[in-house]
C-alpha cells in the first residue's frame, strides 16, 4: 500500500515538476541574457567616455575587414604599439611624499598627492599621536579619493573635490 501511494504522489508531481524546471531554465536564460546586454552597454559607455584613442577595433569592424586581410594586420599593430609607448613616456614620474610612502598611488596626479599629504599632516597634528595610514590614492582632474586605515581597524574612504589646488568639498565614507 505505501509503495502505491508513493508512485501516485510521484505521478501527480511529475507534471508540475517539469513545469517548474522549465520555468527555472527560462528565468536563468533571461538573467544571463540581461547580464550579457548590461556588459555590452558598460563596455560601450566606457569606450565613449575614454574617447577614440583607446577604442580597440570592434569585432564587427574586424569581421568586415577580414576580406582585405592584407591591410588589416598592418593597420592593427601600429595603433597598439603607439598607444602603450606614448602614455609611458608622457607622464613624469611621481614624487611620493613621505606621508604616503606605503600608499598605492597608481592613477594619482602629483598635485593631488601633495594635497592628500598636506591633509594627512593637518589631521595627524589635530588628532594628536594617532597614526593614520593612507592605503591608496586615486584621482582625476577634479576629484581625489583615498583610503585611510585608522586606529581600531577602521577603514575610511575619503573624497575631495579639488579646484585650482584647493579643496572645494570633502566627503568621508565608513
Amino acid at each position: 500500500m505505501p509503495a502505491s501511494a508513493l508512485t501516485d504522489a510521484l505521478r501527480d508531481l511529475w507534471g508540475p515538476g517539469l513545469v517548474f524546471i522549465a520555468l527555472c531554465g527560462w528565468l536563468v536564460r533571461r538573467a544571463l541574457r540581461a547580464a550579457r546586454n548590461e556588459s555590452i552597454l558598460e563596455e560601450q559607455r566606457l569606450r565613449d567616455a575614454l574617447g577614440p584613442q583607446l577604442n580597440p577595433p570592434s569585432p564587427s569592424n574586424s569581421a568586415s575587414a577580414s576580406p582585405s586581410s592584407s591591410s588589416s594586420p598592418s593597420a592593427s599593430p601600429s595603433p597598439s604599439t603607439s598607444t602603450p609607448t606614448s602614455p609611458s613616456t608622457s607622464p613624469p614620474p611621481l614624487r611620493v611624499p613621505p606621508q604616503l610612502f606605503r600608499a598605492d598611488v597608481r592613477g594619482a596626479l602629483q598635485e593631488h598627492l601633495d594635497l592628500v599629504a598636506r591633509l594627512q599632516e593637518e589631521r595627524q597634528s589635530a588628532a594628536g599621536a594617532n597614526r593614520i595610514e593612507v592605503v591608496w590614492v586615486r584621482s582625476n582632474p577634479t576629484h581625489v579619493a583615498w583610503a585611510e586605515a585608522r586606529p581600531g581597524n577602521r577603514e575610511v574612504i575619503c573624497v575631495a573635490q579639488v579646484d585650482g589646488g584647493t579643496v572645494v568639498a570633502r566627503w568621508q565614507f565608513g
